[in-house]
């Protein structure tokens, strides 16, 4: 039942983080800019959506009580923790990937609990 609960976070969690990534490139675009452009330069957006894509699928193996839910989980949340990472490293201001180092963090967190907990 907690596993289940905590594949229902990342769920939403990646809903989220996926939503935070595809609107800034639907603005891009929307302004004249070429798909291939918003999502690859710089290729924060692409990562963002992947990341957040894995978490969402996940949290929806783990919810239907399925295999490998707990590890494409933890993939996506790590590459999303990895990005704030890289964020960071190269300069970026903190308001541009402090967010990203948190909801990551939380989410590997997350995805600890989903790994040590036993399907039912």
């Amino acid at each position: 039942m907690l596993r289940q609960l905590a594949g229902i976070v990342m769920l939403c969690l990646g809903l989220w983080l996926g939503w935070g990534g595809i609107h800034p490139v639907m603005t891009i675009v929307e302004r004249g800019s070429d798909l291939s452009n918003a999502l690859f330069n710089p290729p924060t957006s692409i990562i963002r959506i992947v990341s957040a894509a894995m978490m969402f699928v996940g949290g929806t193996l783990v919810v239907l009580n399925l295999k490998s839910g707990g590890l494409i989980a933890t993939v996506g949340s790590i590459l999303f923790a990895v990005l704030g990472g890289l964020m960071a490293a190269s300069g970026a201001d903190s308001g541009l990937w402090l967010d990203e180092v948190i909801f990551g963090l939380a989410a590997v967190a997350l995805s600890v609990l989903i790994l040590t907990l036993r399907r039912a």
